[in-house]
């Protein structure tokens, strides 16, 4: 037998004396409670820095590990900026940078035919205000070259500081107009169908007087006329040193940068819901009926019906506060939201910029995409290191009716750790390459500052994102589809429309006190395509549902004026790509309180201008 104190045979060896083995327990102790103590210290350090999340740098350690993954299959396409050679010229923000927050967070575009002519025309918000002056800029689209007539338009508005833009024909004359939000009052430019504008906001009831930058326009109640909801960020307050610039806080932690700079710094400001009234004024009853989301610092906002009961819910990008999903309860007598958040896993606490809504595809187990399901997604842009969202919607029978789950699939689609070192904004899900399946794109630029001694840094410019759907994951092709969209950029918004109408998506992005890109798209693939218009009065088509369904069974659904970007607005059609797919495809329209259409036969390659059954 032997043991830890036995004595082989032949060995002079004595076992250990039992005051050594005090001693070594006693010194073990003493190291491991050192060590222990070295522990608690550091972690005590790394939660401290971890907790002061406005000093950290959010970028340190963030990997990118799929960013230059280029699959062998994935198509040629590319985007080549005519935006000189068309007469975009126009420069975004006048003067040296003041660094502050307004400044810095601007501005969007919109694309839409306001002239009727049936080309995009091309409207970008500015600001007026600093030592330069400044304006909008509109752009009219005489056949594939701009004119600039924002002047002339009367849109101009040299005196304002605007950040969003819509276009809405909200009463319902024909006419295309135009409502921009500011860093203040709102104006509401309607149209007089004479090639000018004029600003009707203070008269109708919604200018507000706060800093709004997202918006978005439907028939909440249902009552046949068009509803706004405006996402309404902070209560902005700036001092200004002697030559106009941004006073620097003394703090040493600062490290120099101003609280103008800081979102966390300022008051959140409630958002507002104008209801429209017969006479075609409009009443403020966001508190009222729920959705005033009062803790939220509001960058974005879409109208979808989430649920599919034919009544339009709201989601709600927040920065630095959680985002917000307002259900309508749908009830006929009063309009009522509730916050389904939480029930439905959309509470991102992450700062949010952008939203792109559109069917996707169910969740597949294997983390792939499965056909759609009628069910919107939410894609999210966000800060840096915080990486994108794509929640997914599941339909949760059991939980009861209508209740919805949504789980952001980023990771497994491949679109997380790819974003985490980028700032995103405008955003669009859009078929690029036009197989029939939709991809994504990203406006990203920094809001954090190159190191300079100057006093007066420039943003950290970034590439944007190009994510080609290959039907389980997407890959980003920026770096291959054209020297101006694989270059860094300060970019903010982002707005799709087929603007030299050859049936691909182009894309135009805004550059933060720069020029905009106006990315034409020049793919070769020979993809078909099909592009649907609605017709009808405002109220039933803004939200509907469109579904297309080709020959082969495949289907694709959109909702009509659901992905809004940021401070941006798509062109107002939907472009379907159909691959190479040259038969007829059918049509459904669910309008917004009314009966479906239906319109089957509709030819390929062709724009198609659809209108409700029932007028």
């Amino acid at each position: 037998m032997t043991g830890p104190l036995s004595k082989e045979r032949g060995s002079t060896k004595r076992p250990p004396r039992r005051g050594n083995q005090r001693i070594r327990r006693l010194v073990a102790a003493i190291v491991a409670t050192l060590a222990g103590t070295a522990l608690l210290a550091a972690a005590g350090v790394w939660l401290d820095r971890l907790n002061d999340t406005d000093l950290a740098d959010p970028s340190a350690g963030v990997t990118a590990r799929f960013d230059h993954v280029q699959p062998a299959e994935a198509p040629k396409v590319e985007f080549h900026d005519v935006a000189a050679d068309w007469g975009v010229d126009g420069v975004h923000g006048p003067g040296p940078r003041r660094r502050l927050l307004p400044e810095d967070t601007g501005s969007g575009a919109c694309l839409a035919d306001f002239d009727g002519d049936e080309d995009l025309d091309l409207f970008l918000p500015n600001f007026g205000v600093g030592p330069e002056g400044g304006a909008n800029l509109y752009y009219r689209n005489d056949g594939g070259h701009f004119t600039e007539v924002a002047a002339a338009a009367g849109v101009d508005d040299p005196q304002g500081f605007a950040m969003g833009a819509t276009a809405v024909d909200f009463d319902a004359d024909g006419d295309l107009d135009l409502y921009v939000t500011q860093d203040g009052p709102n104006r509401l430019f309607r149209n007089r169908g004479d090639g000018r504008f004029e600003d009707v906001a203070q008269r109708l009831g919604v200018a507000g007087d706060v800093w709004s930058v997202g918006a978005a326009w439907g028939d909440f109640d249902r009552d046949g006329r068009l509803d706004l909801y405006v996402a309404n960020y902070v209560r902005f307050e700036a001092q200004l040193s002697d030559e106009g610039a941004a006073e620097t806080v003394t703090d040493p932690d600062w490290q120099g940068v101003p609280f103008t700079l800081n979102p966390n710094a300022f008051d959140p400001v409630p958002n507002h819901l104008y209801r429209q009234l017969a006479d075609g004024t409009f009443e403020e009853i966001a508190v009222l009926v729920g959705a005033s989301d009062p803790a939220g610092r509001s960058l974005s906002v879409t109208t979808v019906d989430l649920d599919g009961d034919g009544w339009l819910d709201l989601y709600i990008a927040n920065d630095v506060s959680p985002n917000v999903l307002l259900h309508n309860v749908g009830d006929p007598e009063g309009l009522l939201f509730e916050d389904w958040s939480a029930r439905t896993g959309t509470a991102d606490p992450r700062g949010s910029m952008g939203i792109s809504v559109a069917d996707l595809g169910a969740p597949a187990e294997d983390g792939g995409l499965l056909p759609p399901d009628g069910l919107p997604d939410l894609f999210v842009s966000h800060w840096v290191a915080q990486e994108n969202a794509l929640y997914q919607a599941t339909r949760n029978d059991s939980a009861g009716p209508s209740w919805l789950e949504y789980r952001d699939r980023v990771r497994p689609l491949r679109l997380a750790e790819i974003s985490t070192d980028r700032v995103g904004w405008g955003t669009a899900l859009v078929d690029f390459d036009l197989d029939g399946r939709l991809d994504i794109v990203v406006a990203n630029g920094s809001t954090l500052e190159e190191a300079d001694d100057s006093g007066r840094p420039r943003l950290i410019a970034q590439r944007s994102f190009l994510f080609w759907n290959d039907g389980a994951r997407f890959h980003d092709l920026a770096s291959v589809a054209g020297t101006a969209i694989g270059q860094n950029h300060v970019a903010r918004g982002l707005a799709v429309g087929d603007l030299d109408r050859d049936g691909d998506p182009d894309l135009v992005m805004t550059v933060n006190r720069g020029y905009p890109l106006v990315l034409r798209n020049d793919q070769q693939l020979a993809h078909h395509w099909l592009v649907v218009e609605l017709g009808g009065l405002p109220a039933r088509r803004h939200g509907a549902m469109v579904e297309l369904l080709a020959a082969d069974g495949t289907r694709q659904i959109r909702w009509w004026g659901a992905d809004v970007s940021f401070a941006s607005q798509h062109a107002p059609e939907l472009l379907f790509g159909l691959g190479d797919a040259v038969d007829s495809v059918d049509v459904t329209v669910h309008w917004i309180g009314g009966p479906s259409s239906h319109h089957p036969g509709l030819a390929v390659d062709v724009r198609h201008r659809l209108e409700p059954d029932e007028l």
